[in-house]
């Protein structure tokens, strides 16, 4: 029957590849050393008959597809070899065309069908395996609620080991998992995963998952609160019929933490900002106004929200005045480098000048984000330092005056004491004219000595109290 097999199933019928063995004992061992995806045997064969090589192959984890064929009256042979997990068996005997074309059949039906099984198989372990090195903590239940994945990052969660908790009913005991909050966390999960549906109308992927926030307290203090995102969605078979869920869960409690530290440090940086007397404001790229304070209110005719979202090209200021502060924060969005400049405009009540302070504020990236400035009114400053060079100027004015007078007082004292040395007058009177001089010439020495210390006064007036000439710092601008 072999060769006749293997002339119609290969030349005849076509399509199936034939090897060929007379013996039980030696298909056993080639089956060992090759791979197959069918076998076909006669239940009477010397050496193991087909039942015992069925059997044999079946205890070693064998489950290659298995064809018996027997005769027409082994009823009980067939129920056996069924019970032993033969695939298939055939009655030998009537046409052989027919008799082969059916065997074909078989052959080729059980090979798909272990194909299936073996593309299932390996679909589902790289299923498991995709889900087990999930980052989340992830569970998944089926329509009967039995839970079917629980990898290793819910394990770590839960303290739950997955063959405790896989195949089974989801109700299984809570005195399992360490933490009560943690137990709360994943029944409410598997209420998440009962809401769960899906909705055609909505097909798109967001619209079927179930996002929510999970928080609990771990201890005394917020820094020991946990928070937890929750994801749900419906798991569906090809008809598009919900047979499950899969729910995994993401432990976001630093994420938190920084977020409420990020909102507080903001809330204190507007308590301090909106409280200050210098005046604050910060610009996009494209130099538009995104914040001011209220510390301008009183240097504008309009409300200061108005400045939102506005350059200053495009505010009813000169131009001028305006191309120039926004080249002054072009500049330091271009070049990364801090600008300042003293700059006077007209105000709501009139001239007014501030010291204003440009800084960069970097992204993650090192580029610049925004433009951070800090504005101060130096109008009374600026004013007291000109009256201060006023009167340094006329000190100074008046210190060269008085050296020229000490001058213009010498000159004709040494003319009047030349002519007394040639004039012939009495020595009394004389002595008494030279005494005199000699007085005024005495008072002027004085006066020269105390010159030199309002010289001395002026320059430590210039040195520790900054009386200097001054001017405004100069910024080129296109």
């Amino acid at each position: 029957m072999c060769d006749i097999a293997r002339i119609f199933l290969e030349e005849k019928l076509g399509g199936i590849a034939v090897t060929l063995v007379r013996d039980g004992e030696k298909a056993l061992d080639l089956v060992h050393s090759h791979s197959f995806e069918a076998i076909v045997a006669d239940y009477e064969m010397p050496g193991l008959d087909g039942l015992e090589l069925l059997k044999t192959l079946r205890n070693r984890g064998d489950y290659t597809p298995f064809l018996l064929c027997t005769g027409k009256s082994r009823h009980e042979i067939v129920i056996e070899a069924l019970n032993a997990g033969a695939d298939f068996y055939l009655q030998k005997g009537g046409d052989p065309l027919f008799l082969f074309t059916e065997m074909k059949q078989m052959i080729v039906q059980s090979v798909t069908r272990r194909r299936s099984e073996k593309a299932l198989a390996k679909s589902r372990n790289l299923l498991e395996e995709v889900i087990d090195f999930l980052p989340d903590a992830t569970v998944a239940v089926d329509a009967s609620h039995n839970i079917i994945a629980w990898n290793r990052i819910m394990e770590e969660l839960t303290g739950t080991p997955s063959e405790v908790v896989l195949f089974k009913s989801r109700d299984f005991s809570t005195d399992r998992i360490r933490h009560s909050g943690i137990s709360s966390l994943i029944e409410r999960i598997f209420l998440l995963g009962e809401q769960a549906l899906y909705d055609p109308a909505c097909a798109s992927n967001e619209n079927r998952i179930i996002t929510e926030e999970y928080h609990y307290p771990d201890g005394e203090g917020e820094d020991n609160d946990r928070y937890y995102r929750i994801m749900v969605s419906p798991i569906l078979d090809t008809d598009i019929e919900k047979v499950g869920f899969i729910g995994s869960v993401r432990d976001i409690s630093i994420q938190k933490r920084s977020e409420f530290a990020l909102l507080e440090s903001r809330e204190n940086f507007r308590a301090l900002v909106e409280n200050n007397t210098d005046i604050v404001m910060r610009f996009d790229q494209q130099g538009r106004h995104l914040y001011v304070n209220q510390a301008i209110q009183p240097y504008i005719s309009f409300d200061a929200e108005y400045l939102i979202g506005k350059t200053y090209s495009t505010l009813q200021y000169p131009p001028k005045n305006a191309r120039k502060w926004d080249s002054m924060i072009h500049t330091v969005i271009h070049t990364a480098n801090p600008v300042e400049a003293d700059i006077t405009f007209d105000a709501k009540d009139g001239e007014v000048t501030f010291n204003w302070r440009l800084f960069p504020e970097m992204d993650p990236e090192g580029r610049v984000r925004s433009v951070l400035s800090i504005s101060r009114d130096i109008t009374y400053q600026r004013q007291f330092e000109d009256e201060k060079q006023t009167l340094l100027a006329q000190i100074e004015r008046n210190l060269g005056e008085f050296a020229i007078l000490n001058d213009g007082i010498r000159n004709p004292l040494a003319v009047i004491t030349g002519w007394l040395s040639i004039m012939e007058i009495q020595k009394k009177e004389h002595d008494t004219l030279m005494h005199q001089i000699r007085q005024i010439d005495e008072m002027i020495i004085q006066l020269d000595r105390r010159w030199v210390e309002s010289e001395k006064v002026l320059g430590f007036l210039r040195r520790h109290y900054a009386i200097q000439n001054t001017q405004s710092t100069k910024v080129n601008f296109p």
